[in-house]
C-alpha cells in the first residue's frame, strides 16, 4: 500500500503497487529483451527523440501485465485505488467534497508516447515525455458533498467516468547509481502535467435518494458542462500517475541495467 497527500487536499491509497516477493529472484535483469534497442543521449535532438519514445512504448505494450521475474511490479490494467478524497473549490460554479472508495481505471496499458527529450546535468539526467491515453474507464463508489454547478448535492453511490483522449506531460529526473559491477538508473522524481482532454463522460447512480427523473437531469447537466468536472479531476489525476508511474518505473529502472536503455552506459 502507498499513501501520500494530494496538493488537491485530497488522501490518495493505492492499493495493489506493492506485492511481496515469495521466493529469492535475481535482483537484475541478466539479458535484456528483443524489443529493447538502446538509445545514444547524444542523438536523441538530431534524431527527433524516436528511439527513446519508441523504448519507452516497448516498455508499456511488452510489460503491461507485468515484467518477467519482477514480481512487485504488476499488471498496468486496471489499477487500484483503494481511498480517494478530494476538496475543490472553484468559485463560482465549483464547492464540493468528494470522497471515492474501490476505484478501478482502465487504459493505462494502451498509453502510447508521442514525444520525448532528453537533458543531461552534472550528475543527473531529465527525460521527457507527451503521453497519450485513448481512453480511460474510471469506476468507483463515492460520496458527495457541495454544489456543482446550480446544484446542491448530498448523496452517495456509484460513479462511471470515461475520459477520452487524456494527453500528459511526464518529466523523470534521474541519476546514475552502481551496483553488482553495473550501472542503473534511480528515479529521484516524477512530475506529471494534464496538458488536454477531449471529452468526459460521467454517470453518478443515487444522487437524489433514488429520484430517477433528477439524477438524470443531473448527470446530463454534468456532461454538458464536463469541464468543470475537470476542474475536479485535474489534480487527482495528476498525483495519481505522479504515484503510478514513479512506483512502476523505479522498480524497472532498478532491475534494467541502465546499459539496455542507453549506449554510453555499456
Amino acid at each position: 500500500m502507498v499513501k501520500m497527500q494530494l496538493k488537491a487536499s485530497a488522501v490518495l491509497t493505492l492499493l495493489g503497487l506493492l506485492v511481496p516477493t515469495a521466493c529469492v529472484a535475481a535482483s537484475y535483469l541478466q539479458e535484456s529483451p528483443d524489443f529493447l534497442k538502446p538509445c545514444r543521449l547524444q542523438q536523441q535532438q538530431k534524431q527527433n527523440n524516436v528511439c527513446l519514445s519508441e523504448t519507452i512504448q516497448q516498455i508499456f505494450q511488452n510489460w503491461r501485465n507485468g515484467v518477467p521475474g519482477l514480481s512487485s511490479v504488476g499488471a498496468l490494467d486496471p489499477f487500484r485505488v483503494g481511498r480517494l478524497r478530494i476538496a475543490q473549490r472553484v468559485p463560482p460554479n465549483l464547492d464540493v467534497r468528494v470522497e471515492l472508495r474501490n476505484m478501478t481505471t482502465h487504459g493505462m496499458s494502451n498509453a502510447k508516447i508521442l514525444n520525448s527529450t532528453t537533458l543531461q546535468q552534472t550528475g543527473s539526467y531529465s527525460l521527457g515525455f507527451h503521453v497519450q491515453m485513448p481512453h480511460v474507464n474510471i469506476s468507483s463508489s463515492y460520496k458527495l458533498k457541495g454544489h456543482v454547478l446550480l446544484l446542491n448535492l448530498n448523496s452517495a453511490g456509484k460513479l462511471n467516468a470515461e475520459l477520452d483522449n487524456l494527453e500528459l506531460y511526464v518529466a523523470f529526473r534521474l541519476r546514475i547509481v552502481e551496483r553488482e559491477n553495473l550501472k542503473f538508473l534511480q528515479l529521484t522524481a516524477v512530475k506529471t502535467n494534464v496538458a488536454h482532454i477531449a471529452k468526459i463522460r460521467v454517470h453518478f447512480t443515487n444522487l437524489f435518494g433514488g429520484n430517477k427523473q433528477l439524477e438524470r437531469s443531473a448527470n446530463e447537466l454534468f456532461n454538458e458542462n464536463w469541464r468543470v468536472l475537470f476542474d475536479v479531476l485535474r489534480p487527482v489525476l495528476t498525483e495519481t500517475f505522479d504515484v503510478i508511474l514513479q512506483d512502476r518505473f523505479d522498480k524497472i529502472f532498478s532491475y534494467l541495467p541502465a546499459k539496455y536503455l542507453f549506449e554510453e552506459f555499456v
